[in-house]
């Protein structure tokens, strides 16, 4: 799917927006960046949920365009390609889709502010817990409580966690915990409980 910026690109991304919301239950959104986001693609994809990830133009990522490995390991989620090579560009629009955004920033990166900065601006519940503070019940809890039908994980890219020792480990941990409480909504969801 091919989305760009200004003129059509409103009706590009009321389209994505259809598509990214026809699965039944929960869907999880990332902006396919290195770090939190992949991680978080990877789990959810383990775990069953569908996945829609959300690349700018040329599928970039912080060390270049989506690798042919990387590409594999993340091969059942739905690829969106945007018209703009912008990260900011792309950041926003994955805000602009996702009913809720969960933010995991141990390490205080700029795409992260950036996250909440859009979040914030077009309405969409943040939750941004303290690292090693988000449970399972928690997320399941929030995202009841604001009726998410797709769900933006973001967070720090792989280089910024690689300068902080540790982060890898525990955004892993915080991700497990993240995804174990989508997947109880999107049982419920599924179930016809919401």
């Amino acid at each position: 799917m091919l989305a760009t910026e200004g003129g059509n690109g409103r009706d590009a991304e009321a389209d994505l927006r259809r598509v990214v919301r026809a699965e039944p239950g929960l869907t999880v959104l990332t902006g396919g960046q290195t770090g939190v986001d992949t991680i978080a693609a990877e789990q959810a994809l383990r775990a069953g949920l569908p996945v829609h990830l959300v690349f700018p133009r040329g599928l970039r990522q912080e060390d270049g365009s989506l690798a042919p490995a990387r590409r594999r390991r993340l091969a059942r989620a739905s690829v969106h390609e945007l018209g703009s090579a912008s990260f900011r560009y792309r950041t926003w629009t994955c805000a602009y889709l996702a009913d809720a955004v969960l933010l995991l920033d141990p390490a205080g990166g700029a795409g992260c502010r950036e996250t909440a900065r859009a979040a914030a601006a077009l309405g969409r519940p943040l939750l941004r817990p303290a690292p090693g503070e988000v449970s399972a019940a928690q997320v399941e809890r929030w995202l009841t409580e604001n009726s998410a039908r797709v769900l933006m994980v973001a967070g720090c890219r792989a280089s910024t966690l690689a300068g902080q020792p540790g982060a890898d480990r525990g955004v892993r941990a915080d991700v497990a915990e993240v995804i174990a409480g989508a997947v109880s909504w999107h049982d419920c969801l599924t179930r016809g409980g919401e």
